[in-house]
């Protein structure tokens, strides 16, 4: 049997970005989306969940971008969010959190306080991931996973693609990917027994992600499970250094609601599920 999870990047982060997710489940194929940790309007955003009671959602655990949701000092600051804001990029935060500058306990501190608020605002969490997969830095991985099993969430996403030809194609982003997929599978040697997740696919296509690309994957799919990273909404950015403006995001949704997609999923008996359905 194959399964495929579809998953949709960047619940949350704008109520246009909800609508063309949502658009992309009810007319499409996307199973599941990960609700950006540090969202603006939780309620509104589990208010628009709600009325998608078929997909599958988790949380983007954001260490950087906006604003944190836990308390901070007095005067706003901490060293995970020195000036009331968390930092500007996933690499300033790495770099930061390398030289020790970012004292773990502040890192889980913000972890936890994202996923009580989404538990708490009631949306139900079948995995968990990291905003710009700064859950592969060495370190953030175990927090990650700690506050999972504190609260029972099964899944942790993580990026295990194999290497294709697209990656010459487009060097910057295969050199991304092959850094990622290589930190996972680190990670994932570090971590205990919770379930990481299965191979995916679309990273290296992020924001761009067209019918021909979807087609083809869907071809090479083997036994077993699968996630197809997708962005309809267009935010949150494929790579460590990308920004919230990822590309055509129109691209993937037209593509994610095709009629011929949903042919070639029909025609290799493909199922479709959610992060919950893997284990």
């Amino acid at each position: 049997m194959i399964r495929l999870v579809v998953n949709a990047e960047g619940f949350g982060a704008t109520r246009a970005s909800n609508l063309d997710i949502a658009r992309a489940h009810r007319e499409g194929v996307v199973t599941s989306t990960s609700l950006l940790g540090n969202c603006a309007d939780i309620a509104d955003a589990r208010a628009s969940l709600a009325e998608l009671p078929a997909l599958g959602v988790g949380l983007s655990l954001a260490l950087w971008g906006g604003t944190p949701v836990a308390t901070q000092n007095q005067d706003g600051s901490s060293p995970l969010a020195p000036g009331r804001l968390l930092r500007g990029s996933p690499s300033a935060f790495a770099m930061d959190w390398l030289k020790g500058r970012i004292p773990p306990e502040h890192v889980e501190r913000e972890m936890e306080a994202q996923v009580s608020r989404a538990l708490g605002a009631g949306v139900a969490l079948d995995h968990l991931c990291t905003r710009g997969h700064l859950g592969f830095v060495p370190g953030v991985g175990e927090l990650v996973e700690r506050v999972a099993r504190r609260h029972k969430i099964a899944g942790i996403r993580s990026i295990v693609e194999s290497p294709t030809l697209g990656w010459l194609a487009d060097p910057r982003r295969g050199l991304q990917l092959g850094v990622l997929t290589g930190l996972s599978w680190v990670t994932r040697r570090r971590l205990g027994t919770l379930r990481h997740g299965p191979r995916t696919w679309g990273y290296l296509e992020s924001g761009r992600l067209d019918e021909v690309r979807i087609i083809e994957i869907i071809g090479r799919l083997g036994p077993g499970g699968h996630e197809l990273i997708c962005h309809p909404g267009g935010t949150n950015g494929p790579g460590p250094t990308a920004s919230d403006a990822a590309g055509d995001g129109a691209v993937e949704l037209r593509a994610l609601t095709s009629a011929k997609v949903k042919t070639a999923l029909d025609r290799r008996a493909i199922v479709l599920c959610r992060w919950r359905d893997l284990f």
